[in-house]
């Protein structure tokens, strides 16, 4: 398995990523009529994620589109490179969705992406962003609609229905097989929606779901179960449950979470690890009127940590994820949704406990218990190790 970086200069904010949709939106080309269905190669790609340790796992499989045979498949894991933010979602995939594609062994032809193309609500989905950057025709195939309209299609297998935004077609609603849901197909890069349909219903003889995705699917998230396979040992030794249950419990018998993960933040970064970053976030716990606004001080501290990877200590990796962790807990105290991953605030005992356990400042263990309120029942090194920095 190919393991990637987050790529130089990528976007770490809401603004900057919108800025990219934006400037590479005028690149799609909408005047070809793609590859014939049923010739050369068609390839799926998807991702897995495991949040709880940064994960982000791609498969990318070829197919021969006449016979739906495996030509070729590869995966590619990295850390997840953007925030959850509907809209921005190929932020969060690309790297490794790229990756997964540049070491395959054939050309890919036709890319069958788990999600949208022009089926979006900038015009500028995976399916778009993706054939943008590689210049290879690409389709979207969802399995939801997402906040487009639609008349339910016919019941035989081939029927479809405009996807429309107010009076515009963004894609179809296709019946892949009788008496199941329909499918949301759009036109990527390079083809056109005809084309993509047909596709479609060549590659979904018997499921619902293309076989390109049904197979990228199942194999992300063998990678994934690989990538976590030590971790996951780890884990079910007792030593490791018991800190697992640890940090959930500490978290949830807190009367005031957001303040309390403040206080672990200030005791961790104490002396020399305060950053602007990092006081933002301080500050930002504090002021409860303010925690609204959270997610825009996650996005300063993810920036920070993105543009300065290659210059960060483990210790100012596990500081800056703590200022994350304590925008996330106050973003989903105050809202409004999307909300992040449910589980951030378990995440706070055990990484502070992994910086005070590896830190040189030997009274750093001090300073976070006493903050804590309470120590682990166990170090359990090998457990705390697993959470990503």
């Amino acid at each position: 398995m190919k393991t990637v970086g987050v790529p130089a200069g990528w976007p770490a904010t809401e603004q900057a990523a919108r800025a990219v949709q934006d400037e590479l939106r005028a690149r799609v080309v909408l005047d070809e009529a793609g590859p014939p269905p049923g010739t050369g190669h068609v390839t799926g790609v998807d991702v897995a994620y495991h949040d709880e340790w940064d994960v982000v796992v791609a498969a990318a499989v070829v197919l021969d589109a006449a016979t739906l045979d495996v030509v070729a498949e590869t995966t590619a894991a990295g850390r997840i490179s953007f925030p959850y933010v509907p809209g921005l979602l190929a932020f969060r995939e690309l790297p490794t969705v790229l990756a997964a594609l540049d070491a395959l062994p054939c050309p890919p032809g036709l890319v069958v992406c788990d999600g949208y193309g022009l089926a979006h609500p900038r015009r500028f989905g995976l399916a778009t962003h993706l054939g943008v950057l590689t210049g290879l025709p690409t389709i979207g195939v969802a399995k939801n609609p997402f906040t487009f309209m639609y008349d339910e299609p016919g019941t035989p297998r081939g029927s479809s229905a405009p996807l429309t935004a107010a009076d515009e077609e963004v894609g179809r609603a296709l019946r892949t097989q009788a008496g199941t849901k329909p499918v949301f197909v759009s036109v990527g890069h390079r083809t056109n929606l005809d084309n993509a349909c047909a596709h479609t219903l060549a590659l979904a003889p018997k499921y619902r779901l293309p076989e390109t995705t049904r197979r990228a699917d199942a194999l992300c998230r063998r990678a994934l179960r690989e990538a976590v396979r030590g971790r996951d040992h780890l884990a079910g030794q007792a030593a490791g449950d018991r800190t697992r249950s640890w940090g959930r419990s500490l978290f949830e018998g807190q009367a005031a979470p957001v303040l309390w993960a403040a206080r672990v933040l200030e005791a961790a970064a104490g002396g020399r690890g305060r950053t602007p970053e990092i006081d933002a976030a301080l500050r930002l716990a504090g002021e409860r009127d303010a925690w609204s606004r959270a997610r825009e001080v996650f996005d300063l501290v993810r920036a920070h940590r993105i543009a300065a990877e290659d210059r960060l200590t483990d210790e100012d990796r596990l500081r800056l994820r703590l200022a994350e962790l304590v925008a996330k807990i106050a973003h989903n105290a105050a809202g409004p949704p999307p909300f992040f991953d449910y589980h951030a605030g378990w995440q706070i005992g055990p990484l502070a406990v992994r910086l005070a356990m590896t830190a040189r400042d030997a009274s750093l263990r001090d300073r976070v218990e006493t903050a804590l309120g309470d120590w682990p029942p166990t170090d359990a090194p090998e457990y705390l190790a697993e959470y990503v920095i």
